[in-house]
């Protein structure tokens, strides 16, 4: 999902959505494409609004990077819940990964596959211990990983007592069934209205204690720069434009 606005980040970032925000002279998508090159994931459908030109002239059909992209379009605000209903109807396979186009997390994609099957789960979330809540949505589980509860970002009920508690870190793999749940016909969060109304459905959390970088805001964009090229140098070797 690469469409997000980028409001919070005006100061440093002027114009096209944020997904595209530089970092060592390239593209944040980049990273999150080359990252999913790596981890032997190929075939990926962008979800695209804002100003989606910036995206498409820059990666085009993804050649250049191993890829082959594809781009659904959202003409009107559809919410990510939507914008993911609609780019499914391009995918096949029975459970898709849904990756936010503005944070890159370090996972291992595979553990996560076989976890989420392993469990049939409805939907499987990456999950990870942040010291820095206030900015993410809690999540709370059971000893099988199975998600108990959601609370949004000003609720620090779930904290514990080292100030640290689990986020969402906006990675999802999700069920062909969880996308049939997706009402028409209007925006939908993913966040907001599908995760807690499903839980005890068969929503669970899949822990990892990688890398994880947010660029919401201009404070961890200036974090990318010095930590994102550096995993770069010796993981995700990146494709020369020329």
């Amino acid at each position: 999902m690469v469409g997000g606005l980028g409001t919070r980040l005006r100061s440093t970032f002027l114009s096209g959505p944020k997904s595209m925000a530089a970092v060592a002279n390239r593209p944040f998508l980049e990273y999150l494409l080359t990252k999913l090159r790596v981890d032997g994931i190929r075939d990926v459908v962008l979800c695209v609004g804002y100003r989606r030109s910036h995206v498409q002239d820059y990666f085009h059909r993804g050649t250049k990077w191993g890829l082959e992209l594809r781009y659904s379009v959202e003409e009107e605000l559809l919410g990510n819940a939507g914008a993911v209903k609609k780019a499914a109807r391009m995918m096949t396979g029975a459970a898709p990964f849904v990756f936010n186009g503005d944070s890159f997390l370090g996972l291992d994609v595979e553990a996560m596959w076989d976890f989420h099957h392993s469990r049939k789960a409805l939907a499987t979330v990456a999950v990870i211990t942040s010291p820095r809540a206030n900015r993410y949505d809690r999540i709370s589980t059971n000893e099988q990983g199975e998600i108990t509860a959601f609370r949004e970002r000003d609720d620090d009920s779930m904290d514990g007592d080292n100030g640290k508690c689990l986020i969402n870190a906006g990675t999802y793999l999700l069920s062909r069934r969880f996308i049939d749940l997706i009402p028409d016909g209007r925006p939908v969060s993913i966040e907001r209205e599908m995760f807690p109304k499903l839980v005890g459905s068969g929503l669970y959390g899949f822990f990892t204690d990688g890398c994880f970088i947010d660029i919401g805001v201009p404070e961890d964009l200036a974090r990318a720069q010095h930590e994102l090229p550096a995993r770069a140098l010796h993981e995700l070797p990146m494709r020369s434009r020329a």
